[in-house]
């Protein structure tokens, strides 16, 4: 199974219940919470060293064992981001992990937990993988194996059961952007209320939790229209993959921002409202998601679907 997110902080928890979701439908239940485990620790390092835009997360069954792998933009030779940082104690042949502080130990717990682990040339791109089994003990810290050149898989999304890759078809890309970073702007005023003498209002807490609360995918799609910006394309197809319970939290985002834009237009908030066809994009988006993630409907152009709604 692979998945591809947008290489942030934010997609590990996507990574994370990606792997589990995966184990799950192997029947693979006894490697969950090594496995997850591991790929936070793999997925951060991509997120936060590799400089990539985009981590691809991959997930193969080698029959007694499992291989967890990311593959991100950095080169091989930039080792040192994945290198593990241990101290003297986790060097030894007795470490444990319950003795050691949990800053900067990330990677050591990947080698620790897996069989076999290592960073491999993809031509161009990097893959750090980690081979992990069931029978197997907490070993000592070891470095990665670096020995391995292989020919890159394809990219295409093969997703575990309960998951769904959403498409928004040709979706305008400089109003996409707009219509991301209003989401920002109101984030972030909200959390400067959050932090100022006069506590906020049950409903403002409310709105910065439902605003976060699928932004994974958020920050995929961004991260897709960002790239169609800079080769200068009008439009794109947006690819989402998305557990699907996610649809509750994809129309909870709506129904906040709604909210938010009220609060701007009654002077609440600095920012300015969503314009109306910043609106209009926004339930096109919801619509896509939502009817994709619970009824398996194909993906509506936004002329189709304005048409029906008006009519």
């Amino acid at each position: 199974m692979r998945v591809r997110l947008v290489a942030e902080p934010v997609s590990v928890p996507g990574a994370r219940r990606f792997v589990r979701d995966g184990l799950r439908e192997w029947g693979r239940g006894e490697l969950i919470d090594d496995a997850a485990l591991c790929m936070t620790e793999l997925a951060a390092n991509a997120a936060l060293h590799s400089g990539s835009r985009f981590m691809d997360v991959h997930l193969h069954d080698l029959g007694r064992a499992v291989e967890l792998a990311v593959l991100d933009e950095g080169a091989r030779a930039e080792l040192e981001s994945v290198v593990p940082r241990t101290s003297p104690a986790m060097r030894s042949e007795s470490a444990t992990l319950v003795a050691e502080p949990t800053t900067g130990r990330g990677l050591a717990i990947v080698s620790m937990l897996s069989r076999d682990w290592g960073v491999a040339d993809m031509h161009g791109r990097r893959r750090v993988w980690a081979v992990l089994a069931a029978e197997d003990e907490v070993g000592p810290v070891r470095q990665p194996r670096t020995d391995e050149t292989v020919a890159e898989a394809s990219p295409s999304d093969v997703l575990p059961e309960g998951w769904r890759l959403v498409v928004v078809p040709h979706a305008p890309v400089a109003l996409s952007v707009r219509i991301d970073n209003h989401i920002d702007e109101v984030i972030r005023e909200l959390q400067l209320i959050d932090s100022s003498p006069e506590s906020p209002t049950a409903e403002q807490a409310r709105l910065i939790q439902k605003l976060v609360s699928v932004p994974y995918a958020r920050h995929t799609a961004r991260a897709q229209a960002l790239d169609a910006n800079d080769l200068g394309l009008t439009h794109i197809d947006v690819r989402l993959p998305m557990p699907r319970e996610a649809a509750g939290s994809v129309r909870a985002l709506l129904e906040a921002m709604r909210v938010a834009d009220q609060l701007c237009r009654d002077h609440q908030l600095l920012a300015v409202p969503a314009s109306p066809e910043m609106d209009l994009l926004r339930e096109w988006f919801t619509h896509n998601m939502v009817t994709q993630l619970e009824d398996d409907a194909e993906p509506v152009p936004y002329d189709e679907w304005l048409a029906a709604r008006d009519g």
